[in-house]
């Protein structure tokens, strides 16, 4: 690899997401958005309600919508990218402490739940409601999992794991 350019922020970037020329970072609780042509950049939403409530992002395939995950009160919540808007908030047993979400070209979300140790599938449908699947825990040895992203490809989920040498790889069933 070759590093082409650096960019240093006035903040922390603790999750971080790409779509259409745009960077979106959150930093515990904020969520800033960065065009990458122009480097100008504003925050898009903040909640200053606790630590950790703007935590992991990623951005819905049209991008008109990003998800954001709140850790500290077990929330999966979606914004509309123009506005910062709340769109929805999602909060459901199995997204316990979020640490990770990759969203698909399918807009299939996925989701890392630290204290669980599990892998989820949040479903958003077409009238706006959620259903949410648990995919993997504890059988597939997965141990504080962290990022989360899906290869098209071989339709796998490649899941990180905190201090593991080890990631894992799950098939999907089609």
């Amino acid at each position: 690899m070759l590093k082409t350019r650096s960019i240093k922020f006035q903040h922390e970037c603790l999750g971080l997401a790409h779509h259409s020329g745009n960077v979106y970072i959150t930093t515990d609780t904020y969520l800033h958005v960065y065009n990458i042509s122009s480097g100008r950049g504003r925050k898009l939403y903040s909640d200053k309600s606790g630590e950790y409530t703007v935590h992991r992002c990623a951005v819905s395939p049209d991008s008109s919508r990003v998800y954001i995950t709140n850790y500290t009160n077990h929330q999966l919540i979606t914004l509309n990218t123009n506005n910062g808007s709340k769109l929805s908030t999602l909060t459901h047993p199995e997204l316990q402490n979020l640490c990770g979400i990759h969203v698909t070209s399918l807009e299939h979300l996925f989701e890392c739940c630290y204290v669980l140790n599990t892998v989820v599938q949040v479903v958003v449908k077409k009238d706006g409601t959620h259903s949410v699947a648990p995919l993997a825990g504890t059988k597939e040895r997965i141990i504080i999992p962290q990022p989360v992203c899906f290869n098209r490809s071989t339709n796998t989920i490649v899941v990180g794991q905190l201090k593991n040498d080890t990631i894992v790889e799950l098939q999907l069933k089609r």
